[in-house]
């Protein structure tokens, strides 16, 4: 009875009340987790999973018994599509030293002073378009690995090939990938080539909006207040 009561009050809790846009990647995280919460399914391998609700939505449970995933003991983890590496590849505050440290008064790159010096890179890191959950043996694999068609496999998990560079997630889900990619270029200027834009929009092309990614980023637009279009032209 008291856990149907705290479901009950997460949905409430969400859309019973505005949400202002998270301002860095642990509020994005915290409330990607909410507007998920009816859906409950790993993004790429579309595997059932359950919170422990006594951890206040910290801890999750697997059932590979649902999915192609046959590592046991999975938990969900939540990853950027596009990753931070990728989108602030050519940011100043990732490639010259412009921050100062107060405690040691050195120069210093990187994700930590781009968090500090750079609004247009905390809004990136932040955006709830950018974030799935996955299966743990794929977030712990996935190091600055972009989404992209992967030739030759080094490993596979259910039916994700992934190597030192790319991942590859099932036809049926590319499209969701791809029109993150498409939406983050748009946004933010990824700086895209035009084989990585033609590639992603024969994803998009692939695998048409569905009902989950509809009403996912129909939420997600209310509360962040920027459009994925090319979800949006799905939904229609």
């Amino acid at each position: 009875m008291m856990k149907y009561f705290l479901l009950v009050l997460t949905a409430i809790t969400l859309f019973g009340r505005g949400y202002e846009a998270p301002e860095n990647r642990t509020q994005a995280i915290k409330l990607i987790k909410k507007i998920h919460f009816d859906y409950k399914k790993t993004w790429l391998n579309s595997c059932d999973y359950t919170y422990d609700l006594q951890s206040c939505m910290d801890k999750t449970m697997v059932d590979t018994s649902t999915c192609s995933v046959q590592e046991q003991n999975q938990t969900v983890k939540w990853i950027q599509v596009v990753p931070d590496s990728f989108y602030g590849r050519n940011r100043e505050c990732m490639n010259e030293e412009v921050c100062v440290s107060k405690y040691t008064g050195k120069n210093y790159k990187g994700k930590r002073c781009c968090r500090q010096s750079d609004a247009a890179y905390r809004k990136m890191e932040a955006d709830l378009f950018n974030f799935i959950p996955v299966v743990s043996s794929i977030a712990d694999k996935r190091k600055d690995q972009i989404f992209m068609k992967v030739d030759k496999a080094e490993y596979v998990v259910g039916k994700v090939k992934m190597d030192a560079k790319a991942i590859e997630p099932p036809d049926n889900l590319k499209g969701d990938i791809a029109r993150v990619y498409l939406y983050m270029n748009e946004r933010y200027g990824l700086d895209l080539t035009l084989e990585e834009k033609e590639d992603y929009y024969y994803w998009h092309k692939l695998d048409s909006v569905d009902k989950r990614e509809c009403a996912i980023a129909k939420t997600i637009m209310k509360i962040q207040g920027s459009t994925n279009r090319w979800i949006k032209e799905g939904c229609r």
